[in-house]
């Protein structure tokens, strides 16, 4: 089939922007591969192609390809909703978490993770890369994690195209394979380029460039020498990259570099169909005993961090292993330099990241000693930092704590799975899961999931006896159920740690606990009077968590009991503690704190009646959430901007709200909003709409909403909501008569505005009597002709649809 003959590879600017592109940017310049990249063109617009895996051995350039492919195709918008790229690490639950991350999925559903993905995929015009498989293929190809996950995605999302990377094949069934070839050199019939008029083929302009990143310039004269330091080293990508490192600070010249007797004998060899080419082990190997030992060191020491690391971490990692404080800052920037390390900036601060074969390679110079000292070093260290994260949670460095404790995800499992492993530790293993889950970081990352693994990876080893340990991770990961929707798993978390807390008798006063039985009976009981005994059930885990001065769980304490207190119309105790919860948020300067407070003091307001004062502070709630990158504040932040449009009667904004809610739930897991209280909410929101509008017109708003971007519903959400209302109304009419007033030019009956105001015909019909009276009417057609002759033509103010 011809390119043009497949739509996944043409302008598709007028499809749906459902895209979820999420593609690693290139760090450095992509040398050549034309006719490489062509033939992945080729094959993924070839007919019935739906698997393409990129084969090779490590350091030939696989991944780079991936993402020069991934770039282009996301710039030329090829696929409907998106190029995707995700690097898997591990097999189970993992497996399906790292692409759920890459999609945007967040891991925060009770769900499956495969029928997830399958949900998400099924209807999607998507192309899914996956890079590093080798590991996950399994010992017969076919039927490894990937090669099965593979099987069911192809076959249940048919908009689904996948390019992998592995060492060898997959085995999945229609897979086609595109071997991908070291650089070319200039002198085999490999080769994927035509030499220019200087003679600069593939793999020398890569040496050419990495020098030049080094600060040293290859000069024309050299390019005999450089071309034959490349042929040394087989165009291997990555070997060649290494070999640029003797060359900075002229340590030595491209000449002596290529002639060096020992250089071949540093290459262990290893065979090949050529017969030719040497491990990326050796070339490893060689980069590393050309580095002064304290960089050789820091490699080794670094390379015990599963994922990205910060100056901090290092520092803690280096004392007591033989390197001083004061040098580590230099030493990273050698090895940055070098290629070893590369920089990333987040958060305005600096981490560092290791390549996966230099890595490896770190840990296998380690002496032994030293390796096992390192790790209980990194244990230490990410035992403390979690518990510090609890500590600090509730302050100005609120996010970074979130963010961070985020990004160090990997470390942390590796952390507690060390400390699982053995009976002295195994206490402290579950306490890290307790620490991370009480400052809310992977709530706000959306990786629920991961929490209850944690949680459960603890209980599972940790003695069964009661403890107070056991008793607040029992509570957090039936609390965590909870707020994912799925009350049948959180019962018998609940049950148990309501059995060992009686048998340690704390059952009375225990903040953990209390928190869950509040959640249970505000999401699951359906007796609203039992209902509300949630609100004591928060106040005595708020209570219990100020004694033992855990800060971040009484926070949330106090959170859900100003949330649940509003949602069951307990306002005069949501009034006060909105109040205060805002208060005290603002005093420890605790951003996300500060935007949830502002959320429940925007629903209390909604429900008093106030609808526009609920506007500013459901908007500024977003804004904060949205700039902070929290994963499920906005969704329920655009939830309760859409029940505010419609209180003030925008019904085509609310149902357009209300469409991007449901889009971003969906992407986000944020199952929370189907349940009781919310739902009794937001279906007398809809029913007034549906009212206005009429369900075609309502239904249609809210599938527009569906399809809008994030970007265009935060710009929509965080809009003007209505016109603005005169800071005094006019003619002597109070507020409630204004808005009555106000109403009735929209042609409302007096049903539909007791209806929105919450309030009853009679008294509306009292508003109408008393605005006749003031203003000289006689009945609705002469307070409709006041209101637009007097008001409207001073405001910007539509004429919505009447009901």
């Amino acid at each position: 089939m011809a390119a043009g003959d497949d739509d996944r590879h043409v302008d598709s600017r007028g499809a749906l922007d459902r895209s979820v592109s999420t593609v690693p940017a290139e760090l450095d310049s992509f040398i050549g591969r034309g006719g490489l990249l062509n033939r992945c063109r080729e094959l993924l617009n070839s007919d019935g192609t739906r698997l393409v895996t990129l084969t090779g051995f490590g350091g030939v350039g696989k991944t780079r390809l991936l993402l020069r492919l991934a770039h282009e195709l996301t710039a030329s918008r090829g696929y409907r909703d998106g190029v995707v790229v995700a690097e898997l690490r591990e097999g189970g639950d993992r497996l399906y978490a790292a692409i759920a991350d890459a999609l945007n999925i967040q891991d925060s559903a009770s769900t499956p993770g495969l029928d997830r993905l399958c949900s998400y995929l099924q209807d999607r015009q998507l192309l899914l890369m996956l890079d590093n498989c080798e590991h996950l293929v399994g010992d017969i190809p076919g039927h490894g994690p990937v090669p099965t996950l593979l099987n069911t995605l192809l076959r249940d999302a048919p908009g689904l195209q996948v390019m992998a990377t592995s060492r060898e094949r997959l085995g999945v069934r229609g897979e086609r394979l595109l071997p991908v070839p070291p650089l070319c050199v200039g002198d085999e019939d490999r080769c994927d380029c035509a030499d220019g008029d200087d003679g600069v083929h593939e793999a020398l302009q890569l040496l050419i460039d990495r020098a030049a990143e080094l600060g040293v310039t290859i000069r024309q004269r050299d390019y005999t020498a450089a071309a034959q330091l490349c042929r040394r080293l087989d165009g291997i990508p990555l070997g060649i990259e290494l070999a640029a490192v003797p060359l900075a600070g002229n340590a030595m010249t491209v000449w002596a570099l290529s002639k060096h007797p020992d250089l071949l004998s540093l290459l262990d060899r290893a065979a090949s169909r050529q017969g030719k080419h040497h491990t990326l082990q050796a070339m490893v190997s060689w980069s590393y005993t050309r580095l002064p030992e304290p960089e050789r060191r820091l490699w080794e020491l670094a390379s015990v961090f599963e994922g990205g690391f910060d100056l901090e971490a290092v520092h803690a990692i280096c004392h007591h292993h033989g390197i001083a404080e004061a040098e580590v800052q230099s030493l990273l920037i050698n090895l940055v330099s070098k290629n070893v390390l590369k920089g990333v900036e987040r958060q305005d601060r600096p981490r560092y990241r290791m390549l996966e074969t230099i890595r490896q390679y770190g840990q296998l110079v380690l002496a032994s000693g030293d390796g096992h000292r390192l790790r209980q070093a990194h244990t230490a260290y990410f035992d403390e930092l979690a518990a510090c994260g609890s500590r600090e949670w509730l302050g100005p460095n609120q996010i970074d704590w979130m963010l961070r404790l985020n990004e160090f995800r990997p470390d942390l499992i590796a952390s507690q799975q060390r400390l699982l492993a053995t009976a002295q530790t195994e206490t402290r293993g579950l306490e890290l899961a307790i620490h991370v889950s009480q400052t809310c970081a992977f709530i706000f990352g959306g990786r629920l999931n991961e929490n209850l693994r944690m949680l459960d990876a603890g209980l599972a080893t940790h003695p069964g006896a009661p403890s107070m340990n056991r008793v607040a991770a029992l509570s957090l990961a039936a609390w965590i159920a909870l707020i994912q929707g799925n009350p049948a798993r959180a019962r018998p978390l609940l049950q148990q740690a309501e059995a060992a807390a009686t048998a340690l008798g704390i059952a009375d006063a225990f903040g953990p606990l209390d928190t869950a039985r509040g959640t249970w009976l505000w999401l699951v009981e359906q007796d609203p009077k039992r209902a509300r005994a949630a609100l004591t059930s928060f106040r005595k885990a708020a209570q219990a968590c100020q004694a033992a001065g855990a800060k971040p769980d009484e926070w949330m304490a106090r959170l859900f009991l100003t949330m649940s207190a509003a949602s069951l119309r307990c306002l005069d105790v949501a009034r006060a503690e909105s109040v205060t919860l805002l208060a005290d948020a603002e005093a420890a300067d605790a951003p996300w704190s500060i935007s949830w407070a502002l959320w429940c003091r925007a629903l209390v307001k909604l429900l008093d009646g106030t609808p526009r004062q609920a506007a500013g502070l459901a908007q500024q709630a977003l804004r904060i959430q949205r700039d902070i990158g929290d994963a499920w504040g906005p969704v329920v932040g655009l939830w309760l901007i859409a029940l505010i449009a419609a209180q003030l009667g925008e019904y085509k904004t609310a149902a357009q709200v209300l469409g991007g809610a449901q889009a971003r739930q969906q992407a986000t897991q944020a199952t929370v909003l189907e349940q009781g209280p919310f739902l009794r909410l937001q279906r007398l929101a809809e029913a007034a709409g549906r009212q206005a509008l009429g369900d075609d017109v309502w239904t249609k708003h809210v599938a527009d909403g569906q399809d809008l971007s994030k970007k265009d519903m935060h710009a929509l959400a965080l809009g003007p909501l209505v016109a603005p209302e005169p800071e005094t109304p006019p003619d002597g009419l109070s507020r409630r008569e204004f808005e009555v007033a106000s109403l009735i030019a929209r042609a409302w009956t007096n049903k539909a505005i007791a209806s929105h105001l919450s309030i009853t015909p009679g008294t509306v019909g009292v508003h109408v009597t008393k605005l006749n009276h003031k203003l000289g009417t006689k009945n609705r057609a002469g307070i409709a002709a006041w209101y637009h002759t007097t008001v409207a033509p001073n405001t910007a103010q539509t004429k919505p649809e009447p009901p």
